[in-house]
Formats: C-alpha cells, structure tokens, sequence
C-alpha cells in the first residue's frame, strides 16, 4: 500500500471519530431540563397595598418554575374579595369553593392581631365559614383537641406551652402560607430612655418610664390630626397615643415581657373554670388603696363599673361593645341599672370588684384594660353627671371646651393635660400629682415633666423637625425608610415588630390544594407537598429586602412574631425552587422533563470537515 493510500485511510478514519465526536457534543449542548405545568390555579388578592401587589405579583411569576400554572390572578378590592372568601354566601354550595366556583384558590392577605397570641375561632373545624373566621375550611382533630386544652388554659405559663405546640401543627399543615411580618420604623432623638418601642407602637405604652436625660421634655410627632377627643370615641392610633398617658386602667402591659400587669389593681385571683355550659370564671380584684384621680379623689370600683358599662351602652356606639358583651353576657346594657357581671364587693379605696365572666375565655386579664373614668363625685364633674346635664352629646367635644372642661379626661394616670389646641393638634400633658402615691409607681412622679403629642404634615417636614431638634419622636406612620437615617448623629431609626402578619391563605377544600384528591397520589398528604412547594417557592428574605426596604422579617407561620405566646423555634421555608419541585413531584406530578434536540452545533462542525476533507483528497489525488 502506498503512502498516499495510508493518508487516505487516516483521513477516513479520522473523519469518523471527528463526526462522532462532534454529533455527541453537539446534542449535549442541546439537552436541558425544563419545568412543565402539572396543574394551574387562579390567584386572588386585594390590591389596597403596593408592597403587597409587588410580592403577589412575584409569587405568581415564580408558581410556574415548580410547575404551578397561574390560571388567573384577580386584584381587586375587599368588596369583591369578602364573598368568595370569608363572606360567601352559601347558595350554590355549602363550603367555599373553588375560584371557578365562586370561591377562591390562594389568596393573599394580611392580618393585624392585639399583643396575646389568641387562636381563638381561626382554623379548628368547629370554626370554619359560616359558623366562624376560619375561612381556609381548615380541619384537623389532633389541633382541635390540642386547642380545646389551649382555651381552658389560664395558667400564662402552660398556655404558652400549647401555644407553642398549635404553631407548629400550623407550620407544618401550612392552611396559610406566612410571608413576612412587617416592621415598623420610628424616628428617635439619640438618648431617649425607657421607651418599650413594641409598647408604643401598639399604644400599649407606660408613659411615666421615659425621659430625655438632656431636658426631661419629649415632643412626639404624629401624622395626623386628633379629633377623637376621649376614650369612647377614639379608634385612630394617633388619639389613643395620648389617651394611654391620661388614662390608666386595671392592668396594663409590661415592659418587656408584655405580660399584663397590675396598674391600677393591687393584685387578683382567679377561679376557674367553673361548672356551667359555659365554663365561667371569676376575677376577683382588689384596688390600689391610693390609686387617684388629678383632683386627689380615690378610683372606687363604682369608677370601673360604670367606666366599662358605658362600653357595653348601645347609646355609646363603643368599638368595644360587642367584645364586653360577649364575656359579661348583657346585650341591652343600661349604665343606670348596672350589670350584675361586674360585682362590686367594697366600693371604697383600695375596695374589691368581682368580674362573673359568663364563658370560658383564657386571657381573661385582658378585660381589665378599660381606661378608668370618674362617675360621680357630687359636684358637677362625673361623667354621669355630665350626662345626666348635658346628654351624650358631650363625648363629641374638644377637652378643655364649655361645659365639659377636662373631666372627660381626668386623669388616673400618670399625666393629666394642661391644655389640648384642636387647631394645630396638639395636645400638652403634665404629671398626675397624685401619680407617686400609687403602688407601681413606686412612689416617684413621671420622669419628663412636660410631654407633647402634635401633628407635623408630611415625612419630610417630621425628619426635618427631628434634625432640628424641634421634636424626639417621630411616629413610624410617617414611613420613613432606613437610608432617612444614614449619615445622622443626632436621631436614629428605630425598627419595631408591628403585631401583623402577612399570608397566602389556602382553600383546603381545593382539590389539589386542600383536599389532594385530584394529585396523582390522590391524597391529603399529596396536598401537604404541594403547600411546601408554595412555601419553598416564596423568596421571604427577597420580600423584606427588595419590597420592604429592610422593614420586616421573613415569617414562620400566620401570627406575628412580636406577640406573648409566639413560638421563636421555628424557621422560615428556605427559598428553594429546586426543592420545591421535589416536593411537587413527590405529589406524584412530572414536572421535569429533558429535551434532546437534533445537535445544530454538531451539524454545523461536520459541514466544515465534509469541506475540509474534500479539499485534503484532492490534494493527495494531485
């Protein structure tokens, strides 16, 4: 065989390998693993938060790399949410359906709580819509035995204990996805002292603990005026930042802990539960023997009574009736005839009440934090004189106005007000006299001697008072964000836990869902998978960081982290789309699927040999 021979046949051989070689690569380079839709659901959320329209619509481009088609995502307004979810009206169906059905799917909502961590009514069986607030149809014996213990439960300690144990069923069963708990942030002048930020932004606050070292004064800024001028009338936030200085009642929270503490009562006892259908309680307290009003009067147990029967007037349109009535059992209550649930033992200082709860309810303490009013001292100035002189028209009239005066803010707390301007909003408050004669005072005035509570319009103008000095606090209704406070020695940004949460409520009636029926496993525990595919799917730390600007926390489960009860031990579902798609294909879905395409890069690499090649044989032909 001649040479040229030989180099024919290396070049055949060659040519082979090459092509080969290049047809392999070729089609690895065209090989990927892509997500296809197992199933698809419809999304429905409010479209009253900006923050939240932002992480709604993530969520839902997001669904779909784990195989979570979104069929539709409907963001509209409460008014169309309240009857697919927990006002539905029942007609076509006896459980809330599906979105096609009227119903809904996901929902993404928020909720804001009070400081005790109650689970009262949200997700045992007996609950579910029509016949409570547990519109997630969520249903499971073990969690309803756990908290019928939980709500017989008085002992604080022990009922944290269930606390703990109910929140991780929650954290696992997953009938509502927590998202993020939002944080709030103050602006503070740097040195105030004594400030419980979680007590103040929850309006829970002692007044008589803080102070400014530098002159004992602190003006504290809101964004809003105040136009509700006595406990009867206020709802806003902004108003009760200054009632809850005048006014003290029973017991108020602790620094801190946030446990209840005595204020205005001595000491308590309870008993309880008691035989009945109902399993009611008694809460039997005694008064501060020196426990008095701005004018040196003692707070009787008359004062309380009928402070809290004003509540329970329907004249009264009080936001608390319904609560007060739901526990002291008299819907029709006249202030003027009592209500035998509140029983007064001694009406002296110092003197002994009885509270009949009519039902079981384990955080009875709770019902002790009515602000106190003065009934009725002969002369003029009790509210029910006032009443009886003027009609109930008065609670509608500024403090310090003809013919009421301040004796609808009379003070048994810690400050008392020296003058309150409706015009700028501004209310002037000095300490109560009489306040270091009380027990938990122990025996000392308020720290400041002057505190302001007024209106600033506009973020800009608050920051800019504040760095001027003009002002020590600024509410953190003002939104400001962290970058407002880089660079600054004078103030600082304060974060505060805000007691909310934010979720993504699951039908547990869905079919894939809720129920599992329609996973390929066709079980509850197949559904379970898919709620942690939604959870791994969220990008909480994202959220706080992208959305919110760094004011929040990525959440655990659906209550806020800042209340007595929450259980710290568990972490939030790491964002994980890989995991994710685990736990849908553990539901018995394919969602990854490999594509092989023809390899175009091989092709392309023998279309040059084949040119290459022909070119080198017609050399070795010459």
């Amino acid at each position: 065989m001649n040479k040229n021979m030989n180099k024919k046949a290396l070049l055949g051989i060659s040519l082979v390998v090459l092509f080969g070689f290049s047809m392999v690569a070729g089609n690895v380079l065209a090989q990927e693993v892509i997500i296809q839709t197992a199933f698809s659901i419809n999304i429905l959320s409010p479209n009253t938060s900006p923050a939240r329209n932002q992480w709604s619509l993530l969520m839902e481009q997001l669904l779909p790399k784990v195989g979570i088609g979104i069929s539709f995502h409907e963001s509209t307004g409460w008014g169309n949410i309240g009857p697919r979810t927990w006002s539905y009206p029942f007609l076509d169906y006896n459980y809330i359906p599906v979105y096609e059905d009227g119903g809904y799917d996901l929902l993404f909502v928020g909720w804001s709580w009070g400081l005790d961590l109650d689970l009262t009514g949200l997700f045992d069986t007996l609950s579910i819509a029509p016949a409570g607030d547990n519109h997630y149809q969520y249903s499971n014996p073990v969690y309803d035995d756990l908290l019928d213990d939980y709500l017989a439960e008085l002992d604080p300690v022990a009922r944290n204990d269930l606390a703990y144990d109910l929140q991780e069923i929650l954290y696992d069963d997953l009938p509502a996805i927590a998202i993020i708990y939002p944080q709030s942030l103050f602006g503070y002048k740097v040195g105030l002292t004594g400030i419980d930020d979680m007590l103040i932004a929850s309006s829970n606050h002692r007044p008589w603990l803080w102070d400014d070292p530098d002159d004992h004064i602190i003006k504290y800024c809101i964004p809003a005026d105040l136009r509700e001028y006595n406990v009867y009338e206020a709802a806003s936030f902004y108003d009760w930042q200054w009632l809850q200085c005048v006014h003290a009642a029973l017991v108020q929270r602790e620094q801190v802990t946030r446990e209840w503490g005595g204020v205005i009562a001595k000491n308590w006892t309870l008993d309880g539960p008691l035989p009945g259908a109902n399993n009611p309680i008694n809460l039997t307290v005694n008064l501060d023997p020196d426990a008095k009003f701005s004018d040196g009067q003692p707070v009787l147990p008359e004062d309380i009574k009928y402070s809290m029967q004003l509540h329970m007037s329907p004249v009264m349109a009080s936001g608390n009736y319904g609560n007060l009535v739901r526990f002291f059992g008299n819907e029709d209550v006249d202030p003027t005839q009592g209500n035998n649930s509140i029983e007064i033992v001694t009406n002296v200082a110092g003197g002994q009440m009885i509270f009949h709860l009519v039902t079981m309810y384990n955080f009875p303490l709770s019902l002790l934090n009515y602000m106190i009013l003065d009934k009725h001292k002969g002369d003029g100035t009790g509210v029910e004189e006032l009443i009886g002189a003027h009609g109930y028209d008065i609670f509608g009239i500024v403090p310090g106005d003809a013919p009421i005066g301040f004796n609808l803010v009379k003070s048994c707390g810690a400050f008392m007000i020296d003058s309150f301007d409706s015009v700028s909003s501004t209310v002037h408050m000095v300490p109560n006299p009489y306040w270091d004669d009380t027990i938990v005072s122990g025996g000392v005035q308020p720290l400041l001697t002057d505190l302001y509570i007024s209106h600033v319009m506009g973020k800009d103008n608050a920051i800019s008072e504040l760095k001027l000095g003009n002002y020590d606090i600024m509410d953190a209704q003002y939104y400001p964000v962290l970058s407002d406070f880089v660079g600054e020695t004078e103030i600082e940004g304060v974060l505060v836990g805000d007691p909310s949460h934010q979720e993504m409520s699951i039908n547990m009636k869905h079919p894939i869902l809720g129920t599992g029926e329609l996973t390929p496993l066709g079980t509850p525990d197949a559904a379970k998978y898919i709620r942690k595919a939604i959870s791994h799917t969220c990008p909480r730390q994202v959220i706080v960081d992208e959305i919110l600007e760094g004011l929040g926390s990525a959440a655990t489960v659906p209550a806020p982290n800042v209340l007595v009860g929450f259980n710290d031990e568990l972490v939030p579902y790491a964002y994980d789309l890989d995991l994710a798609a685990d736990f849908v294909e553990a539901a018995g879905f394919n969602v990854r699927v490999t594509v092989t395409e023809t390899g175009i890069a091989g092709l392309i690499f023998l279309s040059f040999l084949g040119l290459a090649s022909i070119l080198a044989f017609r050399r070795f032909r010459k």
